[in-house]
């Protein structure tokens, strides 16, 4: 191992949660050619993104990046025709599969709660789970408990923005339409229906239409 550790496991997400709005308002450059290069010089240019502290920016930009690098054009094509709410559910997916800490929190902690006789949030089995994790993974054992706890709030924070954890801090299913899940199943991403909170019954029937 070299002299910089290495980890699967980021905690940049913090900086800004499902990023929407920027995303959205980023959308001209990502679908442009060499969409990489002319979001990087937005840090510069800050045309779209209209944020005045440029380390503001340069966090941004390089969230927005890691997202993007997991998509391709149909991605964003569907994510044009989709609305706010569906869009928000798009970026959700992204951020699974972009970090695998809150990956790690979805299907090891709240995909268990979902599935248990109780589904009250409960921050502290996050933080059993993000403990587990550092007992394996000296670069998260070496994060301070601020670091740590941000992460929960921001994942926590993301379910709440998807109306997954109601006012009484219980986990819900999101009812979208179903031609929205069609994406997911015509690119074999069938694993995010389950992510989605969706009852067997549910996948059954949209994976039947």
């Amino acid at each position: 191992m070299s002299d910089k550790k290495k980890t699967r496991y980021s905690a940049s997400f913090t900086a800004g949660s499902l990023l929407q709005k920027e995303t959205t308002v980023l959308l001209p450059l990502i679908q442009s050619d060499q969409w990489e290069e002319k979001i990087r010089e937005e840090i510069r240019n800050n045309q779209y993104l209209h944020i005045n502290s440029e380390s503001a920016r340069k966090r941004t930009v390089a969230e927005v990046i890691k997202r993007v690098q997991n998509t391709n054009q149909t991605f964003w094509s569907q994510y044009v025709d989709s609305s706010l709410v569906e869009q928000k559910m798009m970026l959700f997916y992204l951020c699974l599969k972009t970090y695998p800490l809150m990956f790690d929190f979805h299907f090891n902690v709240t995909l268990k709660q979902w599935n248990s006789s109780s589904r009250t949030v409960e921050p502290y089995f996050y933080q059993m789970e993000i403990e587990e994790i550092a007992a394996h993974d000296e670069v998260v054992y070496n994060w301070t408990d601020k670091t740590k706890q941000k992460t929960i709030s921001v994942y926590l924070r993301i379910l709440r923005d998807l109306k997954f954890i109601n006012r009484e801090n219980q986990l819900q299913q999101v009812y979208l339409e179903e031609n929205f899940w069609h994406f997911f199943v015509s690119n074999s991403k069938l694993w995010f229906l389950d992510a989605a909170l969706l009852s067997n019954y549910d996948k059954e029937r949209i994976m039947k239409l």
